[in-house]
């Protein structure tokens, strides 16, 4: 199965009686409704099925669902982690995030993190691993479009909720430090895997050097050679900046843009969000909370917006002691400060802005530029190939970029 369009009902099926053999249907009825446009995913395709589970001759349950299938190309398999990425993925949805959930119920709180679609289970095969979600966007869930930034509503509500689940996380970690410790065990490091088969001086520094050039007439000289000097600290980023910290670290969402949040609007009126739900789970890993908050802000924000980021920073950090205290964490503020936080921001943010030099072109990339990586990988180059090729609209790219050199530049973040 190099890509979804290959997919038959009939292994589909096979796959779903599978995931769903504790339901005890004597029967399941399969329907492959579409597959996931180019460019939607990079390891692996989207199937949406529809499934009609029958029980008996008068009573059956319907589901619409969502099959997230890993790339079987055997040159992709040996040269990029695709199976440790679904591995990481099936962890965080059948164990570490029901645990989580669990866990904030138990303390009774009242609004707790529980932003994720449903997970049915996962089927592991031969050279092939496939997780099964519920399909949101049969209860009106919606992505953003890609190429604009979110609104500050959008913004608030999603920096909320990493506020919580990055609290559950610690609190978890205190609290029940056997059973975490168990879900580190397990937890698959996908940035040092990449770091070590890539070469991320190439896939981080070309976007570097491809915005600095189309900022050439835009920016003053001083502002730009700041930019370009961030490929000095591409190394530093993705080693010992996070390893080092000495803040607090938890259990991250870890892939943090566009792409990654469906949301239910109110039905009337200006797009008013109600719920996100955090999509695609496979870069989970143990690290500082920054991490995650700086590769969202910098790659969804607005120009407008970077302007109140001390303020977003600041509700952040008052969610995230709000949810420790519900949680029963005594002293909250002493495990993470707000002079500790923001301090730490100043020096871990480099992460989000570095992520921010690579994806702000991503989104600006057109269906029919992208390339597939299983493709890329056959041919015999480097999955970073996938990535660093020239875009049609370096205007969207330009416009993306821009507040985010000035902004680095002019606090001083790198």
């Amino acid at each position: 199965m190099a890509s979804t369009n290959s997919t038959s009902e009939n292994e589909v099926r096979s796959w779903l009686k599978n995931v769903l053999k504790d339901e005890n249907f004597k029967d399941i009825q399969v329907k492959i409704q579409g597959n996931s446009e180019k460019g939607d995913g990079y390891m692996g395709d989207i199937v949406f099925v529809s499934v009609e589970g029958i029980i008996d001759s008068q009573s059956s349950k319907k589901y619409d669902l969502v099959l997230k299938c890993s790339k079987k190309s055997k040159p992709l398999r040996e040269t990029s982690p695709v199976k440790e990425a679904f591995l990481n993925e099936i962890l965080m949805y059948q164990e570490v995030l029901p645990y989580f959930i669990q866990y904030q119920q138990e303390k009774g709180v009242k609004a707790p993190f529980s932003s994720i679609p449903k997970c049915y289970g996962s089927f592991i095969g031969e050279n092939m691993e496939i997780i099964v979600l519920e399909n949101l966007k049969s209860s009106s869930y919606e992505l953003w479009p890609m190429k604009e930034p979110l609104s500050r509503r959008h913004i608030d509500l999603i920096v909320t909720e990493y506020g919580k689940y990055h609290a559950t996380s610690l609190a978890f970690q205190h609290q029940r430090p056997t059973e975490f410790q168990k879900f580190l065990d397990t937890l698959i490091d996908m940035i040092e895997i990449c770091v070590k088969r890539s070469d991320y001086q190439i896939l981080f520094g070309t976007p570097v050097d491809q915005s600095y050039e189309l900022l050439k007439n835009d920016l003053d000289d001083d502002i730009l050679l700041r930019w370009k000097g961030l490929k000095n600290q591409i190394e530093n980023i993705f080693g010992d900046l996070v390893k080092t910290s000495t803040g607090p670290k938890v259990i991250l969402h870890g892939d943090c843009w566009n792409s990654n949040f469906m949301f239910l609007h109110e039905t009337s009126g200006e797009k008013i969000p109600l719920k996100v739900a955090f999509l695609d789970w496979q870069v989970s890993r143990y690290a500082s909370p920054i991490v995650d908050l700086s590769h969202f802000l910098f790659t969804c924000i607005s120009k407008e917006d970077l302007e109140e980021l001390e303020n977003i920073l600041v509700m952040y950090h008052t969610t995230f002691i709000n949810q420790l205290v519900q949680l029963g964490i005594e002293k909250p503020d002493t495990l993470y400060p707000l002079a500790q936080f923001l301090d730490e921001w100043n020096n871990l943010c480099k992460y989000g802005i570095l992520m921010a030099s690579l994806l702000m072109k991503v989104v600006s990339t057109e269906k029919d530029e992208v390339l597939d990586i299983a493709q890329v990988a056959e041919s015999g180059k480097d999955f970073t190939e996938t990535f660093i090729n020239e875009i049609r609209d370096k205007e969207n790219y330009k416009r993306r970029i821009r507040p985010i050199v000035e902004y680095a530049v002019k606090h001083n973040l790198i």
